[in-house]
């Protein structure tokens, strides 16, 4: 009996048979959930060619699976990748408050002009600060990065002041600009940004604010013709994109390191550079529709100004019960923003 296994086993390696896959052919596929769909701008530009580069450079080592559906809610997927449901995905700060409170100085009015410079200085301000913080627990991070400045999106009028706002309904995301369009009078609906169609053409909001990406990214281009906008944005949204991490863990070194070369402040840049495109091709399509475009005067503006400080102050306070010194984070924000909107 030893010897026929012998000489079959002989036989298998001659014939290039092995029972056991080698080191050099084995592979890892990551499962990605994506709750925005696989031909938005965002997948096409960002993460889809990110997982072909991990692909290449580990020589397909490391593969990834598009989910033709999310496999939760996007607040949830922080906890579907920690749990195995899906392997990568990508989340919203503003989506979970409560949570991710620590994140939130990056949703803040009149922050700038470029997604590029604001995700940045988001990923250089959460290495120094927060890394030993424990908010990804359980996953490994990719990057962080914030979409462009957000502008208030209405289907009939411009908003003049803030009188204007009274009674509106109007789709909003985290609770900056919830916070904002409450204190005008105005009534905040929480959906995600994939419903803002539905919304919008049933008429169940008058307007939303988004960055001008969600024009061409969820087709309401067509549904909201009246843009106010302030510079540095009513607010932007930060978003962190993730992966499991005991599967991370599991990789060989070699392609640990490929993913981490496209990780961290690369990854923040590379993002940020999308949405700045995306924002472009957004206020395009409103151009090429001939849509009305204004500045927002001095009295919406001296009412921002005046909530971002008690957004300030609130953050601080929070962040002195987490034991966070928030005075600092936002100092080195501030400082590390400055620096990269200055080369520019």
């Amino acid at each position: 009996m030893n010897k026929f296994v012998t000489m079959a086993s002989a036989v298998a390696v001659l014939s290039g048979i092995t029972a056991l896959p080698t080191a050099a052919s084995a592979e890892t596929v990551f499962t990605f959930s994506n709750w925005i769909p696989w031909t938005h701008k965002l997948s096409t530009r960002l993460f889809i060619p990110w997982m072909k580069e991990i692909e290449q450079k580990t020589q397909g080592r490391v593969k990834f699976r598009q989910l033709p559906k999310a496999v939760a809610h996007p607040r949830a997927h922080m906890d579907a990748v920690r749990t195995g449901q899906a392997d990568a995905g990508w989340g919203v700060h503003g989506y979970s408050p409560r949570r991710l409170s620590a994140y939130l100085f990056t949703d803040f009015p009149l922050l700038g002009e470029s997604a590029a410079a604001t995700s940045v200085a988001f990923q250089r301000t959460y290495e120094k600060f927060l890394t030993d913080k424990g908010h990804y627990k359980g996953v490994h991070l990719i990057g962080l990065n914030t979409h462009g400045p957000g502008v208030i999106h209405h289907a009939s009028k411009i908003i003049k002041t803030t009188a204007d706002m009274k009674g509106q309904k109007i789709r909003t995301g985290g609770p900056v600009p919830r916070r904002i369009i409450e204190a005008w009078g105005g009534v905040s609906i929480r959906q995600p940004a994939p419903k803002s169609y539905e919304l919008l053409s049933t008429g169940v909001v008058v307007g939303v604010t988004f960055p001008y990406e969600a024009l061409t990214g969820f087709k309401i281009v067509n549904l909201v013709k009246y843009h106010t906008e302030l510079p540095g944005g009513l607010y932007s949204s930060g978003f962190y994109t993730i992966i499991n991490k005991k599967k991370y863990e599991g990789l060989s070194a070699a392609d640990k390191k490929v993913i981490d070369d496209l990780s961290g402040e690369g990854f923040a840049l590379r993002a940020g550079k999308v949405w700045d495109m995306n924002d472009d091709d957004g206020r395009a399509a409103a151009v090429k529709g001939k849509h009305t475009f204004a500045k927002a005067g001095p009295q919406i503006l001296a009412s921002v100004k005046k909530i971002k400080a008690e957004l300030v102050k609130d953050y601080i306070a929070d962040m002195k019960k987490q034991g966070i010194d928030g005075a600092a984070i936002l100092a080195y924000f501030n400082q590390e923003l400055a620096k990269v909107q200055a080369k520019k």
